[in-house]
């Protein structure tokens, strides 16, 4: 498990006054990182509903794997929760759930809960060479009560939410798929796999033609600065040959049997 301390900007003036038109928190990261053999396949999220579309946004399994999309509100806080599959709104969408949000909805920024978790879309996929290895993990983003002066009842507040953490890694233990939930998880991730194999494959040919296209013209370039028409002419003769062929239907040769 880790836990990261996110501090608003207080060292200066600027960030000051901008927090004052810009309200923000103070926020707890935690990150917990699942055994493979204790999380089903799933990706789900609750979010503060600016929140959720910057996910939905950035992060490469919420983008890929949750369709289904619902908006809730609870005592004024509007969420969007995020799903791979509708059963999982109902599993994590509890009585313990609903009561956390009812009391201090207003310190969850957001949950996220999944097993193909890569972290942010990578900016140019043409760099991408092989599939991004998937963890599987628990994010959860809290937001610490009191922008510059915290309280004892704020901060019983925060204990009560950080319980969701256990609580969500004992469910998640639990849950299991059922049998159509989990064949159309696979199916998903298989065929995902798939579309990103092909892709890649299309990349390297495309860079390789690029190679062969380079290589041609430095090889024409070094024939042309060593002012010899014989090897000039040569060369031409090869490049017209070259282009005749690659415009030539493609015969397909057949193989007849003797009887």
């Amino acid at each position: 498990m880790l836990v990261q301390l996110q501090l608003l900007k207080r060292q200066d003036l600027l960030h000051v006054i901008m927090y004052m038109f810009r309200p923000a928190l103070d926020q707890i990261i935690i990150k917990v990182n699942m055994n493979p053999e204790d999380m089903d396949m799933f990706v789900f999220a609750i979010a503060k509903k600016k929140t959720a579309q910057k996910l939905t946004k950035e992060m490469a399994d919420i983008s890929t794997f949750c369709k289904e999309k619902k908006t809730v509100v609870v005592n004024g806080n509007e969420f969007l929760v995020l799903n791979e599959t509708s059963d999982l709104s109902h599993s994590f969408m509890d009585s313990k759930m609903d009561a956390i949000l009812n009391m201090h909805g207003d310190l969850v920024d957001y949950i996220h809960i999944s097993d193909q978790y890569t972290g942010p879309k990578i900016a140019d996929e043409n760099q991408v060479a092989k599939v991004p290895e998937a963890k599987k993990v628990l994010i959860f983003v809290f937001n610490v009560p009191g922008r510059y002066h915290s309280n004892l009842e704020g901060m019983e507040s925060l204990k009560l939410t950080l319980q969701l953490v256990f609580y969500f890694i004992d469910k998640v233990k639990r849950l299991k798929l059922g049998k159509d939930a989990k064949k159309k998880a696979e199916q998903t991730r298989s065929k995902m796999e798939g579309e990103f194999l092909k892709m890649t494959h299309q990349q390297r040919i495309e860079a390789a033609q690029a190679r062969r296209e380079e290589k041609r013209r430095a090889e024409k370039e070094r024939i042309m600065n060593e002012e010899d028409p014989e090897k000039q002419r040569k060369w031409e003769e090869k490049e017209h040959r070259r282009e005749l062929k690659k415009r030539a239907p493609k015969m397909k040769q057949l193989k007849v049997k003797a009887l």
